[in-house]
């Protein structure tokens, strides 16, 4: 009976270890993503910048988004965000909201997103 629950115990560390040795060898991208003006190519700096995964994922933490805001220059990097679709939303005052899916695959992944300015309003009355 000693080595019953023995056996048991054991086969559940070797479980547990499993998991946590899987969670820990989730393949993940360095993003480097850049906001940018679609009329000049100038840089949106403070622009509001919101990441999400499509399919939920299993990471230490149990994080399902990322939320930043550029630097001065446009920029912002975020590390270790799982391979697979991400929806990436980008708000910035004076320019249209920007929403789109993108497919993380490499180690390091270069974004650089157009923002266009807002669109005149009309009414059909």
């Amino acid at each position: 009976m000693r080595n019953i629950a023995f056996g048991g115990v054991l086969l559940a560390v070797m479980a547990a270890s499993l998991f946590a040795a899987d969670a820990d060898t989730v393949t993940t991208s360095r993003l480097n993503l850049q906001v940018v003006a679609g009329e000049n190519k100038k840089p949106v700096p403070n622009a509001h910048v919101v990441v999400r995964f499509v399919q939920k994922k299993f990471l230490k933490d149990k994080r399902t988004s990322w939320e930043t805001k550029t630097n001065r220059k446009g920029f912002v990097v975020l590390d270790k965000i799982p391979h697979g679709t991400v929806k990436i939303q980008i708000i910035a005052r004076g320019y249209q909201t920007y929403g789109s899916e993108h497919e993380l695959s490499k180690p390091n992944e270069e974004l650089t997103i157009l923002l266009n300015p807002p669109q005149s309003q009309y009414s059909a009355y």
